[in-house]
């Protein structure tokens, strides 16, 4: 499974996963395989604007199946759903832990009705 995680620079397995996606330095890139082993594919610098392809857009070219994150809004939410990738919230600090516990089944699914809920929660 193609799994996209936002991070900070320079990126990679320990960096941290940056909050909110929205202001992600970086995207990487993985492949996750059974039992949790996973393997870097690429990295792609979030320069947002300009020339540059818009993250979800570009993620969604890259055929990834997943998005784990530490936070997102609800617009960047809305785009993912549309595109058919789901979106995981991160239980761990990096991509490392989030990808075990995505592998194991551990991490919840963000739907867009959660969101609305927890919103309204909040108020």
């Amino acid at each position: 499974m193609k799994v996209c995680v936002p991070s900070t620079s320079p990126g990679g397995p320990e960096a941290p996963i940056r909050a909110p996606f929205e202001e992600t330095d970086l995207l990487d890139y993985y492949e996750l395989h059974p039992y949790g082993e996973f393997e870097h594919l690429a990295q792609m610098r979030n320069c947002g604007g300009g020339a540059c392809i818009e993250p979800v857009e570009a993620i969604m070219h890259r055929g990834v199946e997943c998005v784990i994150v530490a936070s997102l809004g609800p617009g960047t939410l809305l785009r993912f759903h549309n595109c058919g990738i789901k979106v995981f919230a991160a239980d761990a600090p990096s991509a490392r832990g989030a990808l075990g516990s995505l592998a194991a089944g551990r991490l919840r699914e963000i739907t867009i009705g959660e969101f609305a809920h927890l919103r309204n929660q909040k108020r």
